[in-house]
């Protein structure tokens, strides 16, 4: 079972999302807690992310996260709709 850690950034930024958006988020990272894979790899400069979609009021959202196997523990460190998301992401790692 892995912990879901949520960066200080990333609250901030998820804190700008409706409730039932930031609700809907919460749930999808529970789904981590047991299956840290089930997002997609990124690849690129990014290739150390994972990316889990999940959709809400017809959008569509993004959670950017690592894996921390020692540790037991996944890193959330963005948490966006769609668009824009990849922007964002690289602007935050590089």
């Amino acid at each position: 079972m892995y912990r879901i850690y949520i960066t200080p950034s990333a609250r901030k930024e998820a804190k700008k999302l409706p409730k039932r958006v930031r609700e809907a988020a919460i749930e999808a990272t529970r789904v981590l807690e047991s299956d840290p894979q089930a997002g997609e790899r990124l690849t690129g400069s990014l290739h150390m992310l994972h990316s889990l979609h999940f959709s809400n009021g017809g959008s569509q959202y993004r959670i950017a996260y690592s894996i921390d196997q020692g540790r037991s523990l996944v890193i959330v460190h963005l948490i966006q709709a769609r668009e824009n998301f990849y922007e964002k992401l690289k602007r935050l790692f590089h």
